[in-house]
């Protein structure tokens, strides 16, 4: 679709859901335009290059899957939205998240540079998914999200370059802090090895308290810095109050070197003692 199709205007129309298609900007800006009282927007498995800038203000349910690993850009007005997944964009703007339960943004191949939105107040469940992710942009969703109750993060690397690189280290109290309602947890190697840098722990004392953590799943792919991880392991059960469930899952961990071995040891002990609520996949 190379313009935008000749419909005219369909104000009674509701959900819109095109599949497969090869797309130019301003084909899928005036084919949405056309159509200004959707409720449900899915455009799913389709290329486009250049900005997708869509204004609905009855939307509630949106589904972008955009692929390839082009560069495209979103501009999004949906004051009433609820649901909103977005794959392949590199640069995200959100205007109306107010009433906001549901959000996954992923970008895989490519990297996700840069995400603009305001406060998230009835934030349910996010997820924020990708091979490189600029660290500003994570940063700037975490703040937005800050009464999330679900929250999973597999992002493999951050930079604002090609090169990629490790999370800078993240205080787990202050990110604790920040989320006050998280009940369940999803955490990738990356973000997992941010919060077990030499940094990370200072802040724990005894006024500490995670409230609401309920369930966490931690992927461990390496044995680098085994024992700040074990450290970390033991904290968010130690300050967790209502934590149920830990699950463990090792996932394409070199097993050739001794120190596999001996950090594998270590975890199995940490799950022996906290048999009940910690398990390894």
């Amino acid at each position: 679709m190379t313009r935008p199709p000749a419909w005219g205007r369909m104000e009674r129309l509701r959900v819109l859901e095109v599949v497969g298609a090869v797309l130019r900007d301003a084909a899928v800006n005036g084919a949405i335009a056309a159509c200004p009282n959707l409720t449900d927007l899915a455009l799913l498995g389709c290329e486009c290059a250049g900005e997708a800038a869509i204004a609905l203000p009855l939307l509630e349910r949106c589904r972008l899957d955009f692929v390839g690993s082009g560069s495209c850009s979103l501009k999004l007005v949906a004051p009433r939205v609820e649901s909103l997944e977005i794959q392949g964009f590199s640069w995200i703007s959100l205007r109306g998240g107010d009433r906001l339960k549901r959000l996954t943004i992923s970008k895989n191949p490519g990297t996700v540079y840069h995400v603009e939105m305001e406060k998230l107040p009835e934030l349910e469940y996010l997820s924020l998914r990708g091979l490189k992710w600029s660290w500003a942009a994570i940063c700037s969703v975490l703040q937005c999200a800050t009464e999330v109750n679900h929250l999973v993060m597999k992002v493999e690397f951050c930079g604002d370059t090609d090169v990629l690189q490790p999370f800078p280290e993240v205080d787990l109290v202050e990110f604790f802090n920040s989320h006050p309602k998280l009940r369940k947890f999803e955490i990738h190697g990356a973000m997992y090895a941010a919060l077990c840098q030499k940094n990370s722990l200072k802040r724990l004392d005894s006024r500490f308290a995670i409230p609401c953590l309920e369930e966490v799943l931690v992927t461990v792919r390496s044995p680098l810095n085994a024992e700040q991880k074990l450290n970390t392991l033991e904290s968010l059960v130690r300050y967790s109050m209502r934590l149920r469930r830990m699950i463990i899952r090792i996932s394409q961990m070199k097993n050739c070197h001794e120190a596999s071995d001996d950090f594998f040891g270590e975890i199995c002990k940490f799950a022996y003692m906290n048999s009940g609520r910690v398990c390894i996949e």
